[in-house]
């Protein structure tokens, strides 16, 4: 069985690429030559010396999170369904969740988010000790060095802007993403006009 929790886990766009690092959402653009990453956002949640690791919050599956723990021998009482967090790594589950809560693995992404991903987590959430927002995410997004940058500036496959608790926290599916689209493009007419 699968480890459910990992140990490790010219710009010419409608918004300016200032540098992608944790805590920056990739935008989608509508001409995007793939199926899986059409009409989505993704969160960025780290950068280093081998590239960039993200996960896709827009595409909630039917699956649900008790599912997978009862495999694991858990019971989980809350109704949480999964999200598919990326292609790559599809047997690990992550938690999104707000910056407040933590557990023993939590890496602080941005001021509005952490990600964690131990049995620690549904230990806690199980006695009522759980983060005021979270969103469960099955598999991540990564890319090598200098491969996002790439599909930025030449490809022009994705925009840019900083995650804000709105976008990541209140909108979801297809409506998080036009939701995404409208402020990029309100970020390139107040650029345009500084």
């Amino acid at each position: 069985m699968a480890d459910l929790f990992p140990t490790g886990a010219d710009n010419r766009g409608l918004s300016i690429h200032r540098g992608v690092g944790p805590g920056t959402l990739l935008v989608s653009t509508p001409g995007i030559n793939s199926d899986y990453f059409q009409q989505t956002v993704i969160l960025i949640t780290e950068r280093n010396s081998t590239g960039h690791l993200g996960f896709v919050l827009n595409k909630q599956t039917i699956a649900e999170v008790r599912t997978a723990l009862v495999q694991h021998g858990m019971e989980w009482p809350y109704q949480d369904f999964m999200y598919e967090g990326g292609p790559v790594q599809r047997s690990a589950m992550i938690m999104m969740h707000s910056q407040e809560w933590y557990s023993s693995n939590t890496m602080q992404v941005s001021d509005i988010c952490a990600i964690s991903s131990d049995k620690l987590m549904f230990e806690k959430m199980i006695d009522f000790n759980m983060p005021a927002q979270r969103k469960f995410l099955f598999g991540q997004c990564v890319w090598t060095q200098g491969q996002l940058d790439r599909e930025i500036s030449h490809h022009r496959s994705w925009l840019t802007l900083p995650a804000t608790e709105q976008l990541v926290w209140d909108t979801e599916g297809e409506d998080q993403w036009h939701a995404a689209i409208e402020l990029c493009a309100k970020s390139a007419i107040d650029h345009y006009f500084e």
